[in-house]
């Protein structure tokens, strides 16, 4: 869809740089940052499946969030703004979605804001959303300004699902089936936009993505590997291909890598029963 050249600067260092915030500064948002924010968003209006996504910065009394103890909410300090966004339903939107707003959330990143996605939220924050029958709102992300210090909460939960690790390119990453890892000699140019897809950030840092290149051309089929029942029956599984998806997006822009997305019978055999066939970069028609 082709909206890297809507950031200023290298892709590679923005998504390296991105964290998950938890603990922010007792401050709102800016009205210039809430702008830029904004406008950003007006740019990916468009689910991959065409579907409609608006977005809304809404924010809260921070005080009024502390004392009606919120589910979740004790994990974060301080936050109160929180970018919310709003798509049409379809078979495809949690990752639709997730492609979208990892965009936004990446922009955020650029513009020097700290953010975190919450796929378990309480309603309370979003009761003024206005939605149809036909919209979802599947996830949101908080931003703001990054505290200095972490807190000892935050700490707790970053080394419970080991925030900061990712696996090895070889649980992500095979070459014409299951059983071989691809390794970087083989993946050649798309060396980097695999290795910023593997640090796409994940519900509960699980990681389910699982690619398949087949041997012959640059055609890569993306899977779900379900990791976690609960992520899985929330959808937010499929929210994470999305992210994934668009770091690797990026990362073949970057690298001047043309490609787009695709359905089609993906060329792999022996799929594991745990792993399901989402889409496909093809770089030929």
């Amino acid at each position: 869809m082709g909206f890297s050249d809507n950031y200023q600067e290298p892709i590679d260092q923005t998504i390296r740089k991105r964290v998950s915030c938890r603990t922010y500064q007792d401050r709102a948002l800016t009205e210039e940052d809430k702008g830029r924010v904004l406008d950003f968003c007006r740019l990916i209006t468009r689910g991959l499946h065409g579907e409609t996504i608006s977005y809304h910065l809404i924010e809260h009394n921070a005080n009024d969030l502390k004392k009606r103890k919120l589910a979740g909410y004790g994990l974060f300090k301080n936050a109160r703004s929180f970018i919310v966004g709003i798509i049409d339903k379809s078979d495809f939107h949690h990752v639709s979605y997730g492609y979208a707003l990892e965009h936004v959330i990446l922009k955020a990143t650029e513009l020097g804001l700290g953010t975190c996605w919450a796929g378990d939220f309480d309603p309370y924050l979003i009761k003024n959303v206005p939605t149809n029958d036909n919209q979802t709102i599947p996830a949101i992300c908080l931003v703001g300004y990054a505290a200095a210090k972490r807190t000892l909460i935050e700490k707790a939960a970053r080394f419970a699902i080991q925030a900061s690790r990712r696996k090895d390119w070889h649980k992500f990453f095979f070459n014409g089936d299951f059983e071989t890892p691809l390794t970087a000699d083989k993946a050649g140019p798309y060396t980097e936009p695999l290795e910023l897809l593997r640090l796409s950030p994940s519900s509960g840092n699980t990681q389910p993505w699982r690619i398949a290149k087949e041997k012959k051309k640059d055609a890569f089929h993306f899977f779900k590997k379900v990791v976690n029942k609960r992520y899985e029956k929330k959808k937010l599984h499929d929210i994470d291909i999305g992210v994934a998806m668009c770091h690797f997006e990026l990362g073949a822009a970057k690298n001047g890598l043309p490609g787009e997305w695709q359905h089609t019978e993906p060329r792999v055999p022996n799929i594991p029963d745990d792993t399901h066939y989402m889409i496909s970069w093809l770089t030929e028609r």
